[in-house]
């Protein structure tokens, strides 16, 4: 009789650590597959560190000597005049020369004989005055220059220095969106289940938040992180 108690009591015991064991699974599972997927977001305004600058120039004549001649002048020209406003010459580059003879062109039986083109490169950390310079191209028409096209692009390529920062900035956005979620649902966050970089843009400054394209055009730029965490919801 005793011995069936001890057991009895023995069984008992078992029973409720059991039902504890498989409550405390049940209540980790359910917390383990409750969780919240927010984004994280932070935004800077940055400088651009370089300027790219292409000027392109045509000629057109019936003497081959003369084409090369007013090409080697044309190149000449654009180079003192970036000289004279403070570039230096390890920042310019000429373009090679293109030739082309329309002498059996049809569409061509009374326009000159050669069609050049050329240009020069400009690459520089000056971006104000290469923004500043641009406006005073007028110079060069006046000297008998015919440029057909002029682009300058304005890059930041400093993002690694910031990279960091932000993502930590965005990481804590991230969890700030969550932890409002938990409050609002009276739960709360906890171990991060999942996480990515997401997206990193570099746009206009007034560049719609859905614009991923990169903005080449401006000195002042946008940098735009955005993270995706998921976090476990107790």
């Amino acid at each position: 009789m005793k011995n069936t108690v001890i057991s009895s009591v023995i069984i008992t015991i078992g029973v409720i650590i059991s039902s504890f064991v498989l409550s405390n699974s049940i209540e980790n599972y359910r917390n383990f597959s409750r969780f919240v997927e927010v984004k994280g977001l932070d935004e800077k305004i940055v400088k651009s560190n370089l300027a790219s600058w292409q000027i392109n120039f045509t000629l057109s004549n019936d003497d081959l000597k003369k084409i090369y001649s007013d090409l080697s002048f044309s190149q000449n020209t654009i180079i003192k005049f970036l000289l004279d406003q403070g570039f230096s010459e390890n920042e310019i580059e000429k373009q090679a020369i293109s030739v082309q003879d329309n002498h059996n062109s049809y569409d061509n039986k009374k326009g000159p004989r050669f069609f050049a083109n050329s240009g020069i490169n400009l690459s520089t950390n000056k971006v104000d005055l290469v923004n500043s310079v641009a406006q005073k191209t007028g110079a060069l028409v006046e000297s008998g220059i015919v440029i057909n096209y002029s682009n300058i692009r304005y890059m930041f390529t400093e993002l690694n220095s910031i990279k960091t920062e932000m993502l930590n900035k965005a990481t804590t956005n991230a969890k700030d969106a969550a932890e409002t979620f938990a409050k609002n649902s009276n739960s709360s966050i906890g171990k991060i289940k999942k996480a990515s970089q997401g997206t990193i843009s570099i746009t206009a400054v007034n560049s719609n938040p859905n614009d991923m394209y990169s903005d080449e055009a401006s000195i002042m730029k946008k940098v735009r992180v955005v993270t995706s965490i998921e976090f476990f919801i107790k």
